[in-house]
């Protein structure tokens, strides 16, 4: 019953969060004090477009870990979070589905070639994936071992050396990600990709927030919003209305309306005052006569003989 009544307290403080703010645009996100890899792939995940639903499971997930990730000792968050991100990566692909494939040098030049010519159109996660491929593939072509494993596979028995066993699997972990960098175009790579993403995010978020209601009788901690995150910093692109109103504001707030009196700005090459503003009575510029502007008196004009006595009816009696 405790359990059920914390777990509904947490829920409460993230539904509390705000997140209106971030449905108005493109979001980017950056983090600090996080090991390189956790920070890669939170710059990764800018480049994806987000609907109001993956927002919605992100930033809860940003905003779970933001909060946790601080009662957590640094030694530990960081070994906690570079083995979550190894272990998700390698399990991402049924490695049972996919053959091993015989590494030799010409793979990974292949491997090589991708990373040089797609660098730029690869998302950032996924660069350094393809990176740590290529390294893991250099050091199990030089092992020592390796050539005495090609044989045995060769000759297909079965392998009994533990090292020999270490070698297999890690071959059978790295071979879907060769094929996926070897067969794939770079769009196909990075929509592949994108929900490994989320997937580390949220697992980090949910493994942190555990370790602390095991390990800790302290209160939950409160959750913060957006613009007051510790480790994570949010940010919005403008919409096309935020953008002009925000070049007005620029303009005006350069404009000195009351210059103090050490300004420096002086005018010169000022016109000269005239009084032309003074109408001119140039008849000549009428397009009707004068005779029209000033009539004669009429001569069959007779005044009335009398006139009408004046009232004062316009009053009401009240």
């Amino acid at each position: 019953m405790m359990k059920s009544l914390i777990a509904l307290i947490f829920i409460f403080n993230i539904n509390a969060v705000d997140f209106r703010d971030a449905y108005k645009g493109k979001i980017n996100l950056s983090v600090k004090d996080m090991p390189t890899e956790y920070k890669i792939l939170i710059e990764s995940i800018n480049h994806y477009p987000l609907s109001k639903e993956d927002k919605d499971d992100l930033l809860s997930n940003i905003v779970m870990s933001d909060a946790f990730f601080t009662k957590i000792p640094k030694n530990d968050l960081f070994l906690l979070t570079k083995m979550e991100i190894y272990k998700a990566v390698l399990s991402y692909h049924n490695s049972e589905n996919i053959k091993s494939i015989r590494v030799n040098q010409p793979i990974i030049n292949e491997l090589m070639k991708k990373a040089n010519t797609a660098k730029d159109e690869l998302n950032p996660f996924a660069s350094w994936i393809l990176r740590a491929v290529i390294k893991d593939l250099q050091s199990i072509i030089k092992y020592k071992y390796y050539q005495t494993y090609l044989t045995q596979k060769a000759q297909s028995k079965k392998l009994k050396n533990i090292e020999l066993l270490k070698l297999d699997k890690k071959i059978t972990l790295l071979s879907p990600w060769i094929s996926l960098f070897n067969l794939s175009t770079s769009e196909e790579i990075n929509l592949a990709l994108r929900p490994l993403h989320f997937k580390i995010i949220r697992r980090l978020a949910f493994l942190s927030k555990t370790i602390y209601q095991t390990s800790s009788f302290d209160k939950m901690p409160p959750m913060k919003e957006l613009n007051q995150l510790s480790l994570f910093k949010y940010s919005r692109e403008l919409t096309n209305r935020e953008s002009t109103l925000q070049k007005i504001d620029d303009v005006i707030g350069n404009i000195e309306i009351f210059p103090s009196k050490g300004s420096s700005t002086n005018i010169s090459n000022l016109p000269n005052p005239s009084n032309d503003w003074i109408p001119k009575d140039d008849m000549q510029s009428l397009k009707i006569k004068k005779g029209d502007l000033f009539p004669e008196p009429d001569p069959n004009y007779k005044k009335p003989e009398s006139l009408p006595e004046p009232v004062n009816d316009w009053l009401l009696d009240i």
